[in-house]
C-alpha cells in the first residue's frame, strides 16, 4: 500500500518485554491506516506468543530458524506498505514515533534509510555499572551511525522494494546483520539520514551477564560479517584490545562520577576476556552463539 508504514519486529523469548513495546506502538499518534504492526516470533520458548496474540492490531508470525535478521526479512515479505520502519522487542517507541517518521518521508523520498534517534533507559534491577557502561559505550548513537553510513535496526526506515532489492538482510547473520545491509544501500548510492524526532527508547542490560551474552554474540557476528575469521583469532584478539582500550580511554575522559569510573573500566576488561573466550571457541570451528 503506497504511503503507509509495516513496523516489524522479531522477538525472541521476549515475554518480559514485547508487553510494553506493543502497549507504546497502541498509543501511537498516527492514525491506524496509516500503518500495520508485524511481529515475528523467532522461535521463543517462553510466553511471548500468547502475550502478542493479545494486541488484535498486530499480525504475529513465525520463523523457527535462529536470527532476529532472518525473522526481519520474513516479516520484510509478506508487509504490505511501502515503507518498513523496524525496532526491537524490548524497546519503547514514543507516541509521535510513527507520525515523525511519515513527517520524514514526506520532507524527502530521495532517502535510502532514516535512522531514528535511539535512547537508553534503566529498567529496575539494573546495576549501576552495567547501566553506566551501556550507556558510555554502545552502538545507539544514530546520529554518528548516520555520518558514518551506517544504520541499527533498533530504530530504521526505509522503502521495501529497495531493502528487497539490495537483496534484504543476511539469513545467517546473528548479529551486526544492520550494519552490513546499511553499508550495502551506501555502496548502491542511497544516503543514510539521522532523525532526531523519531525516537525509541532502548533499555540498558541490567548485569555483567546480560552484557556477556550480548558480547559474545557480537563476536560472532563481526567474525563472519566483518573478516575477523579470515583475519584468525589472534589477530582478531589484537583488535578488540585496541578497542577496548579505546573505551577506556573514553570513560576516563567521560563525565560519569570519578568514583564510578574504575567499575566501569572492570566491566570493559572482563568483556575483553569473554571476547578472548569466544574467539577461542569460533576458531575452534565451534558456531557463534545466538544470545
Amino acid at each position: 500500500m503506497t504511503g503507509c508504514i509495516s513496523v516489524v519486529i522479531p522477538v525472541w523469548n521476549g515475554e518480559s518485554r514485547i508487553a510494553a513495546t506493543l502497549d507504546a506502538i497502541s498509543l501511537q499518534t498516527a492514525a491506524r491506516d496509516q500503518f500495520e504492526v508485524i511481529v515475528v516470533d523467532n522461535g521463543s520458548t517462553d510466553g511471548t506468543a500468547d502475550i502478542v496474540r493479545r494486541y488484535p492490531f498486530v499480525t504475529l508470525l513465525s520463523e523457527p530458524q535462529p536470527g532476529s535478521y532472518r525473522a526481519r526479512n520474513r516479516g520484510v515479505a509478506v508487509a504490505r506498505c511501502e515503507y518498513i520502519l523496524f525496532t526491537d522487542g524490548d524497546c519503547i517507541p514514543v507516541p509521535e514515533w510513527i507520525e515523525e517518521a511519515m513527517k520524514e518521508i514526506g520532507k524527502n523520498r530521495d532517502v535510502g534509510i532514516w535512522a531514528g534517534q535511539i535512547t537508553m533507559f534503566t529498567e529496575p534491577g539494573a546495576t549501576f555499572f552495567s547501566s553506566r557502561y551501556e550507556k558510555l559505550i554502545n552502538g545507539f548513537d544514530q546520529k554518528h551511525n548516520a555520518e558514518a553510513g551506517r544504520c541499527v535496526t533498533a530504530n530504521w526506515l526505509c522503502r521495501r522494494d529497495t531493502l528487497i532489492a539490495l537483496g534484504g538482510f543476511d539469513d545467517a547473520a546473528l548479529s551486526s546483520g544492520d550494519i552490513e545491509c546499511s553499508g550495502r544501500f551506501v555502496k548502491a548510492g542511497h544516503r543514510i539520514v539521522y532523525a532526531p524526532g523519531m525516537t525509541v527508547g532502548h533499555p540498558t542490560r541490567a548485569n555483567l551477564p546480560e552484557l556477556a551474552r550480548k558480547r559474545r554474540r557480537v563476536v560472532g557476528g563481526r567474525w563472519r560479517l566483518r573478516g575477523i575469521s579470515e583475519m584468525g583469532a589472534v589477530k582478531g584478539a589484537v583488535l578488540f584490545a585496541r578497542e577496548s582500550l579505546s573505551h577506556v580511554k573514553w570513560i576516563i575522559r567521560s563525565d560519569i562520577e570519578a568514583w564510578a569510573k574504575p567499575g566501569v573500566i572492570l566491566i570493559v576488561l572482563s568483556l575483553l576476556l569473554t571476547t578472548y573466550y569466544e574467539l577461542l571457541r569460533l576458531g575452534s570451528g565451534k558456531s557463534s552463539y545466538r544470545s
